[in-house]
């Protein structure tokens, strides 16, 4: 009886270590299943705002003017935003209602 008394009063943590081996096990693997899954949401939002700044159009236009006494003259210019497909020009890009789900 004294080692059945020695024996439990040994053990009484064993439980303890059980539950915090489990419950850390389990946080590990929801907080990395959590975190992969924010990164495929911000890279998804990251590309959504480099389609939409590379769709912008940056051409423009301004005449030269010239002075009413011809003493003074500004030239024109202009310049036209070519097509780069690397960085999202020539690709539509849609808004996103609130309704709709990432990827579709």
């Amino acid at each position: 009886m004294k080692n059945y008394k020695n024996f439990a009063k040994k053990q009484r943590g064993f439980g303890m270590v059980n539950e915090l081996v489990l419950l850390s096990t389990t946080l590990t693997v929801g907080v990395t299943a959590g975190l992969a899954n924010m990164n495929n949401s911000v890279n998804a939002e990251l590309l959504d705002q480099a389609r939409a700044i590379g769709s912008l159009d940056q051409s423009y236009v301004y005449s030269g003017t010239v002075s009413g006494h011809n003493t003074a003259a500004v030239g024109g210019s202009a310049f036209r935003d070519s097509i780069d497909f690397y960085a999202g020009d020539g690709t539509s890009f849609k808004y996103v209602t609130g309704l709709a789900k990432e990827g579709q």
